[in-house]
């Protein structure tokens, strides 16, 4: 994401990965492990924590993000992150 999240690293439990740290992805990554189609994954961890968009939303300008940030970002636990990331080709460190 664009925008920094808070530091505090939160936890979410996940059906499949059980107790995981949070992170945050676009909806088209969620969607991608969900169908199994690449989208891209820009990834960082700004401030501690994870964050990671599709090449659709790279593509867009940071006024645009802004705009369409709290309808596309959803929470997703660090074990789903890792798979999306392999999906798309990506190496988490």
């Amino acid at each position: 994401m664009r925008k920094k999240r808070r530091a505090e690293q939160a936890t979410l439990t996940c059906a499949t990965h059980g107790r995981q740290d949070k992170t945050f992805v676009c909806v088209h990554i969620v969607a991608a492990l969900q169908c199994g189609e690449p989208v891209g994954f820009f990834w960082n961890r700004a401030g501690g924590v994870y964050q990671a968009i599709c090449a659709s939303c790279n593509d867009l300008t940071p006024e645009e993000f802004a705009a369409a940030e709290a309808d596309i970002v959803r929470e997703l636990c660090f074990g789903c992150f890792r798979d999306a990331a392999e999906l798309n080709g990506a190496v988490i460190a």
